[in-house]
Formats: C-alpha cells, structure tokens, sequence
C-alpha cells in the first residue's frame, strides 16, 4: 500500500512539474520557433523598403532617451560601460537622465554630465512624479509643495514633464510642459510578470526585443488625456524607456573572495562561497566585475524600444532641451523601424513650409498639412482629439488640405504586423489658432 501511495505521489509530482513547464515554457517555445521568426521576417521586409524622403526642415534630427536612470538611483547600477556601447549600437544620440534623489536637497548636477564618446548626457530627477531638468548647477528643494518646485524649475528655464502618466498629477498645474504618452513601464505594470519572464527565458535572448513587445498594449487613454489637453495649452508628448538594466539576476566577487548574488532593482539576494557547485556558472570579470548575467532588462532593449526624435540645431543641451520645450519632436518605435527622416508639417498658400510638429500656426498660415516617411505605412490624421482621415496602407507621404479649422492636428502612422496594424509613429500636434 506505501509503495503503491509513494507511486502515484511521484507521478502526481512529475505530471504537476511537466504541467507548469507547459504553462510557463510552451509559450515561449512556440514563439521561439515559429512567431518570433515570422515576426522577423515581416520586420525585415518592411525596413528593406526604406527610401530617404525630401527634407522639410533645416533642423536636424537626433534620437534621444528620456526618463533613464544610472548608478546614482538606488534601483540600478548602470555605468557608463553599460549605457554608451548600449546607445551607440541603436543610434542614440543624447540621454537626459532622471535619477532618483538621494534626500531632499537633491544637488544637480550629479553623475553623468557631458560628452561620452559622442554621446550627450544631461542630469536630472524623477521624483513627486515629475522628470525634471533643472539644465544648470542648482540644488532642488523637494520638501517644498510640488507644484513650487515646479514653478521654481520652470521659471528658471529648466524642464518639467509628468512621469507615469497613467497616475494621478495635478493637470491644472499651469508650469508643468509635457508628459508622457507611451512608456515601457506603464506598459508592463498591467502585465503578469511570471508568463513574461518564462517567455523570456523560453524563446531566447536573441528574442529579447520581440520578448519585450508582448507587453505592449497601445496606452489609449493616456492619449485621449494628451489630446484633451492640448485643447487647452500646448503640453509635449514624449516616450520614456524608464531604463534601469535591473531586472535581471547578476554576480560578483567580494573583497573576502565570496560571491554576492545581486537581483531584480540591484538588490542583493544572497552571499555565498565558491565551490565546485556553482564555479562553473562564472566567466572572467567583465569591466563592471559581474561574473554572471542573466538580463532580462538591457539599455540596448529600451533604448531600440520607443525613441524620441528631436528636431534641433544641435547636438548640444541648449538646443535639445530648447526644442524639447517646444514639442518639436516625434516618437517611434524604433525596433520595427528607424523613423529617421520623418516629418509632419503644415504649409502655407506659396506651398512653403509654415510650422513643424509642436509649433503653433495662424490659421491663415496653414493651406495644407504634408507628412514624408522613410518607411511606408497607414498616415491618420487626427483633429482635436479624433480621427478625421486616414490614408491607405503603405504610402510614404500623405497630404491634407481639407478645410482647415483652429484647432489640434496631430499625426499617427500605423504598420501591418501579423496582419494587424500597430502604432509605430506619433507626431507631436501642430496647433492652429
């Protein structure tokens, strides 16, 4: 009777194990081997189309990410050997980071500021549920009441955009400048962790982006709030990675010769001794001394994810934190394709180009609206708030010169993915007064 008992215990075990591999890994598997891969191919074909479109502007265009975050947060541990090969390999030019204050007397600058092999960083904080830029030698009051600190940051020329714009801020707040409109985080917040992390681990690290993307559900509401309030003042629509590289499982030796295990939000797990039984988990130190990686949440992952494309003079903090106040800037989904060369623009009677994307336009200065694109697509074009034309699929540009009223237009651009169309570009609204 025991062994019979011990018997169907063991096979209950086994079956129960052989169920949860199913549910945590099949998915991956499957995607691994014959999702992802399709999904590659269609991505492939559709950047092979690219054609360099007219320019519209003078201004040049510079990829950046904004709201990032480095050693200096007490939730990562990211260097400069971590973060510059990481924007440099997917074309980013400029990094505006908001670490995490460290007391309130928060001083800026700190950490990272500067030229880093071409590379531009600017500091900053996320903090009260703003990302701030303060863009000069400053120290930042965050016992304060919230809305002074950001009267004081404004008023001084700095920048303040509300960060997760899924919670609640105060929207009357009249200093405020922008906010954002997709960011990785918001994305996974409604995600169950442990299906995605199983996918992770199932379909590879080759597959780490596709891997990423099924979190990524189109932040609707959060757009409607945008639109609704560009009706009233012009607020900025940026992306943010919100990147940390944290999620991940890490080691390193210790002084004393033991091994500390790090986790996710680089918080130590665990100290242990070397020993035969996990000697042969360890590489040779690489430049930041982890002997073991296991990433789930990469720079290069969230920098290639969504990407802000500024229009500037320069690359200097002058000039893209100028343009950034004004809104000149679109964001794209940088994994499906560069949006480089993208443009939305209003023109005027002599079919000469009247305003970019974030500016603001006299009604009798805007005969027409025009759109280019290096990558074809379907152009909607969307009129305080709604949808008021779409174009046909796989066009390049797209031209309006409807009866053109005051009001909001802004731009989206959408691509077929697995016979679905999905947003890949957002413009910033050009307002007509």
């Amino acid at each position: 009777m025991i062994k019979k008992i011990l018997k169907y215990f063991s096979l209950s075990v086994l079956g129960l194990l052989l169920l949860l591999f199913l549910v945590l890994f099949s998915p991956g598997l499957w995607n691994r081997w014959v999702v992802y891969p399709k999904l590659e191919k269609q991505i492939k074909a559709f950047q092979s189309l690219r054609k360099e479109p007219e320019s519209l502007t003078e201004l040049n265009i510079y990829r950046g990410a904004l709201h990032s975050h480095s050693f200096w947060s007490h939730d990562s541990e990211g260097t400069l050997s971590d973060i510059i090969p990481a924007a440099k390999k997917v074309g980013i030019d400029f990094i505006f980071l908001t670490d995490h204050a460290h007391s309130n007397s928060d001083t800026i600058p700190r950490g990272y500021q500067g030229y880093y092999d071409g590379v531009l960083i600017e500091p900053g904080t996320e903090r009260q549920g703003f990302c701030t830029w303060p863009l000069r030698s400053t120290v930042i009051d965050w016992s304060l009441d919230k809305d002074t600190v950001a009267k004081n940051i404004v008023s001084d020329g700095g920048i303040i955009f509300y960060a997760h714009s899924e919670e609640d801020h105060n929207w009357r707040n009249p200093y405020y400048q922008g906010m954002e409109i997709y960011s990785i985080h918001t994305d996974i917040k409604d995600e169950s962790l442990l299906p995605l992390i199983g996918n992770f681990i199932a379909s590879g690290a080759k597959n780490r982006e596709w891997s990423m993307r099924e979190s990524f559900d189109e932040q609707t509401s959060i757009l409607a709030h945008w639109d609704s309030l560009n009706q009233w003042r012009t607020i900025v629509g940026f992306s943010a990675v919100d990147a940390h590289e944290n999620q991940n499982f890490r080691a390193r030796y210790l002084q004393d010769g033991r091994v500390e295990w790090v986790g996710p939000n680089a918080k130590p797990i665990d100290t242990v001794e070397t020993s035969i039984l996990n000697r042969w988990l360890f590489h040779e130190p690489d430049e930041n001394g982890w002997i073991f990686k296991f990433m789930i949440d990469t720079y290069e992952g969230s920098f290639n994810n969504v990407t802000n494309y500024v229009f500037a003079d320069t690359l200097s903090v002058p000039s893209i934190s100028n343009h950034l106040k004004k809104g000149n800037l679109f964001i794209a989904f940088k994994s499906l394709g560069d949006a480089k060369g993208f443009m939305f623009c209003s023109k005027n009677n002599e079919g000469k180009v009247s305003g970019i994307l974030g500016d603001s336009v006299e009604l009798n200065r805007v005969k027409s609206f025009q759109v280019v694109s290096p990558l074809p697509g379907q152009f909607r074009l969307i009129y305080n708030g709604k949808v008021v034309d779409t174009s046909s699929e796989g066009q390049y540009e797209y031209q309006w010169s409807e009866q053109i009223r005051k009001g909001v237009y802004r731009i989206e651009m959408h691509i077929k993915l697995n016979d679905e169309f999905v947003p890949w570009v957002y413009s910033n609204p050009i307002h007509v007064f």
